[in-house]
């Protein structure tokens, strides 16, 4: 019988198995899976470890090694010999494959490399640079911090975004001629830049391709800072598996990039190669526990009430029948943590978040019934339809009423998923606006808002300004709605996909408040941790309202957030209780910062998809301590969702009612138009400025809009184009290919 050494990689993301002979060569079928396509953690272990052994015959178990950040959780229950680091990981299974003479030359397929200048890694949720000297030893290295910006975390999430498999990223990006221009200081702002540009229908190569770019900018930044990589440069990890990020490596770098054969599984190799050098040196058996399927393992989360830290702590054990054997206690700061009189099962009490809220109702002025009410209607809008779309960066919501003698009918509300396509998302509303609409009507009026309004108004209309056909910003929009729902309103919260506001209705006017490039307090945190948890969306809150002690969940920043749950599903935490923690982390993200510094009254009305989570209704109602007549949320989720098209629907309205008109195109006109974007670098002749990445608008080839301009002397690239001198010298531009 042949003995086998074997190295496994549990990182944040995925689980990878090599093993090797004694002569170092890799024997079976290396396994590279991800684990969060299973329960536990554990459970994706046995089964990748158990799929590598099945691939191999006639072998022993001589050596097990373990690196990544499962590694000291799960050495306990596999029987693990030793552990190392991902540097020392990475670093030896690069050096093993170059001494095997593995790794060609690029400049020469028939000689093989004999030095390392600079490995680059990029994982899941981790990435790492490690510098050599002459003599190939590691001299410098340095990891990310909990930021996601620069790992392949991040390149998963975009690709969620735009609807296509990561499989597919890297070739889509290589299509693009140019890179839209993506914040690269933090994930969330990337992704916020990322729907943005969608919403303004930059071609989605441009953005994939401005994706890679900020990706590795951040890795520079943040990862590599000014240590100088040395030549040559070899890319390890999942993310050397995309070519537009490799492509981005090697235009700002400025050098050729090497993908070594293995690049996946490189920190399992090197684990390998390294208890396999321990054993042979040592002569001894391994821990490795053969029986390791068969027996009952688990983890479960305890908490140190030993000082004010209060320490979570995990604790892998083993269960034989009714007896439990705990195999060590993980995750505490001081030595405190491990006497058992701190340990306990229920965490220590949270502070609770004050909010103070106002419940005086205000004297109402007696008004004479003599005493004519103003109105500026100049006609009636009984039996008129009217049309809103919100074009959001998750869903493009839209609504359909009907004028009435008593105000208004709903006929329909909808939303439909934009998908990193926000042209074909406002065609797809149109058309199910057009279904809705009974034979022989017309629409008196069409509003746009969200943050693809512009876009969508400049495809449906022909003009600007004195139409029906409204643009209305998001505060707006939100608070028409909710005005027409509950008169008396004073409050208004609105959290959907990625952005969430709070409006104040007060005797002073309107006061409001928007997240800021982050998502910490807005439903894609939510849609995020439900992917990776692989729940459905609506499921969330109902299993979240089964939690007894939600954990503690960081929420000053979406990223931090993502990255503390996935850390207690490692040590253990229930999933109820990560999706009730992260529900009031929410919310009082929420509160400390899109409400900071605001008085609240109430009514409070809720709006948006994120208040249909009932996880969140419930954070919201408990933190604020608030009824449901004071916290009002509608019965028919339409309205929840739709409440900004249903706003601009009824701003459509009364501007039909001042007697404007509609310049609506048509649904025949709009829906059988084609309709693109291109970038575009302006240089106006009477003008001493170069603008790059404006961005034109084509209706059927013809320019009809532009935008990204900032303080244009000209007007130009800043919304509709009405001039014909403009227009020309738009298609001229075009035809020039300047993009």
């Amino acid at each position: 019988m042949q003995k086998v050494y074997l190295g496994v990689d549990i990182g944040s993301a995925t689980v990878k198995v090599v093993g090797i002979n004694e002569n170092g060569d890799l024997i079976g079928k290396p396994v590279y899976m991800r684990h969060d396509q299973f329960p536990t953690q554990v459970d994706a272990v046995k089964h990748a470890l158990q799929s590598y052994l099945e691939s191999i015959s006639d072998h022993q178990v001589a050596g097990l090694g373990l690196t990544g950040s499962g590694r000291e959780l799960n050495r306990h229950l596999l029987g693990g010999d030793l552990t190392r680091t991902e540097i020392f990981a990475h670093s030896m299974g690069i050096l093993h494959l170059l001494k095997k003479g593995l790794i060609k030359d690029p400049n020469d397929p028939h000689q093989s490399l004999t030095k390392i200048g600079t490995i680059i890694e990029i994982g899941g949720q981790d990435s790492k640079v490690i510098v050599f000297d002459e003599n190939n030893t590691p001299v410098y290295f340095n990891m990310n911090t909990i930021c996601s910006a620069g790992t392949g975390e991040f390149l998963k999430q975009i690709a969620d975004e735009a609807g296509i498999s990561l499989d597919d990223f890297g070739d889509i990006a290589l299509k693009a001629k140019t890179s839209a221009k993506i914040d690269s200081t933090c994930t969330v702002f990337s992704r916020r830049d990322f729907r943005h540009l969608t919403q303004k229908g930059v071609a989605l190569s441009e953005r994939l391709r401005g994706v890679c770019d900020a990706m590795v900018k951040n890795y520079r930044n943040n990862v590599v800072k000014e240590q100088k990589l040395k030549e040559p440069i070899l890319f390890q990890g999942g993310v050397a598996f995309n070519k537009g990020v490799i492509d981005a490596f090697e235009r700002q770098l400025e050098t050729k990039v090497i993908v070594p054969p293995h690049h996946d599984i490189m920190g399992a190799i090197g684990m390998a190669v390294i208890v396999r050098d321990e054993k042979l040196k040592a002569g001894n058996g391994s821990s490795f526990k053969e029986d390791f399927f068969t027996r009952e393992f688990d983890s479960q989360v305890r908490f140190c009430h030993g000082c004010h830290n209060a320490c979570e702590l995990s604790q892998p054990i083993e269960r034989i029948g009714d007896q439990v054997t705990i195999l060590d206690t993980l995750g505490g700061r001081c030595e405190g943590s491990l006497l058992a009189k701190n340990v306990k099962e229920y965490p220590q009490a949270q502070s609770q978040l004050q909010i103070p809220i106002n419940r005086v109702k205000e004297s109402k002025k007696k008004i004479d019934d003599k005493t004519p009410t103003p109105s500026n209607k100049v006609r009636l809008a009984d039996g008129i339809y009217f049309a809103g779309i919100d074009g959001g960066s998750r869903g493009t919501k839209y609504a359909l009423i009907k004028g009435t003698e008593k105000g208004i009918d709903i006929v329909a509300v909808g939303s439909v998923e934009t998908s990193g396509d926000a042209i074909k998302a406002i065609q797809t509303a149109l058309s199910q606006l057009e279904q809705h609409l009974p034979n022989g009507q017309t629409l008196g009026g069409i509003g746009t808002t969200g943050s693809a309004a512009e876009l969508a108004r400049d495809m449906i209309t022909r003009k600007t300004k004195d139409t029906s056909d409204i643009k209305a910003t998001e505060i707006i929009a939100h608070t028409t709605w909710a005005k027409h729902f509950v008169p008396d309103v004073k409050v208004i919260m609105d959290i959907g996909g990625n952005d969430a506001k709070i409006i104040v209705l007060n005797d002073h006017g309107i006061d409001f408040a928007m997240n800021d490039k982050c998502a910490a307090g807005a439903g894609a945190f939510i849609e995020a941790i439900a992917r990776r948890f692989e729940v459905p969306l609506e499921e969330f809150g109902k299993i979240a309202l089964t939690s007894k002690a939600p954990a503690r969940i960081s929420g000053r920043c979406a990223v931090f957030g993502e990255s503390d749950i996935i850390h207690k599903a490692r040590l253990g935490f229930k999933t109820n209780d990560l999706f009730m923690g992260l529900a009031y982390s929410i919310c009082r993200t929420y509160l400390s910062d899109i409400g900071k510094g605001k008085v609240l009254s109430v009514p409070i009305v809720a709006q948006g998809g994120t208040f249909l989570n009932q996880a969140i209704q419930k954070a919201f109602q408990e933190t604020l301590q608030l009824s449901k007549d004071e916290f009002i949320i509608a019965d028919d989720p339409r309205l929840v969702v739709g409440a900004g098209a249903l706003g601009v629907a009824l701003l459509a309205k009364e501007a039909y009612e001042k007697g404007y008109d509609t310049a609506f195109k048509g649904f025949e006109w709009v829906l059988n138009s084609h309709y693109q974007t291109e970038s575009l670098t302006c240089k106006h002749p009477s003008c001493d400025r170069t603008c790059h990445g404006v961005i034109t608008l084509l209706e059927n080839g013809v320019p009809i809009s532009g935008y990204k301009s900032i303080d244009c002397d000209f007007g130009m690239f800043d919304g509709m184009i009405s001039d014909q001198q403009e227009r020309n010298f738009v298609e001229r531009l075009f035809e020039r290919g300047t993009a």
